[in-house]
């Protein structure tokens, strides 16, 4: 009778343990398949963009702005940057705030530090495709602002992006845009 009770209670907890691990088995799937991924990181992004020389491309509406406050330049950035921002990547918008310097013999232009706040956003040009804030920082140049932006991506091959920035400067306020193509990846 005892090894009967023996081979019961065996088969029973031989039944609990393999009943708990089946059990487990989809968690522990599920946890490989998520260590299994490693998303970009974020920070690596940055600093890779950070890293690029902001370009001015050939789809841009204007590089250089001229306001009557002052002038501007705008640059764009992005990995395999050539003439068109790619849909679903990010990229870094550069603002400089440009001067002339009336004493030098060459035509140099030098950033200056008048600006105090800048708002901007993106919208589709042909297209209605909703406002996209952008937000821009100060970097240790002065006056040399940085937005990081990312473009979502159109039925059409091609679409025109209007940005919009108003910046305040020496108390008044400019509003001006740039028009640019984005390409779908």
């Amino acid at each position: 009778m005892a090894s009967l009770l023996t081979l019961v209670d065996n088969s029973f907890f031989s039944e609990k343990v393999g009943y708990n691990v089946f059990k487990q088995l989809p968690l522990v799937g599920f946890l490989f398949f998520i260590s299994a991924c490693k998303p970009v990181s974020e920070q690596g992004l940055a600093d890779s963009l950070h890293t690029l020389a902001p370009l001015c491309i050939t789809s841009q509406s204007q590089c250089q702005i001229n306001t009557d406050l002052a002038d501007f330049t705008i640059k764009f950035s992005q990995p395999q940057l050539a003439d068109k921002i790619k849909t679903e990547l990010p990229f870094f918008i550069e603002l400089t705030e440009l001067v002339e310097l009336a004493e030098s013999s060459q035509s140099e232009q030098v950033t200056k530090q008048n600006i105090t706040h800048i708002s901007a956003y993106l919208e589709g040009k042909e297209m209605f495709m909703g406002k996209v804030p952008v937000f821009f920082e100060q970097t240790d140049n002065t006056g040399v602002f940085i937005a990081q932006s990312l473009l979502a991506s159109c039925g059409d091959e091609h679409m025109a992006w209007r940005l919009w920035l108003t910046v305040e400067l020496k108390g008044q306020e400019q509003t001006f845009f740039v028009d640019f193509t984005s390409q779908r990846l």
